[in-house]
């Protein structure tokens, strides 16, 4: 799990956003080959990757064990 509001965690996100933007820049140029573009484009899917890892997951509430239902009438009558 990592710490969203840690400096170095916002200062990683920050340089992935900035070479992300860098990336984009460089993809709207037209003036590279193919291979330099899908290696852009990689290098873009892998920043993103990195900076999904501090989203929440969905957390689901477990059922309660079987010890806390209640039973019924115990009393024998």
């Amino acid at each position: 799990m990592i710490d969203a509001y840690t400096d170095t965690w916002r200062a990683i996100a920050a340089e992935c956003n900035s070479q992300i933007e860098a990336c984009r820049t460089r993809l709207e140029a037209n003036d590279q080959h193919y291979g330099e573009s899908q290696f852009l484009r990689g290098k873009v899917a892998a920043l993103r990757e990195l900076l999904a890892l501090v989203k929440p997951a969905v957390v689901t509430q477990a059922p309660p064990p079987e010890q806390l239902y209640p039973r019924g009438d115990r009393s024998g009558i």
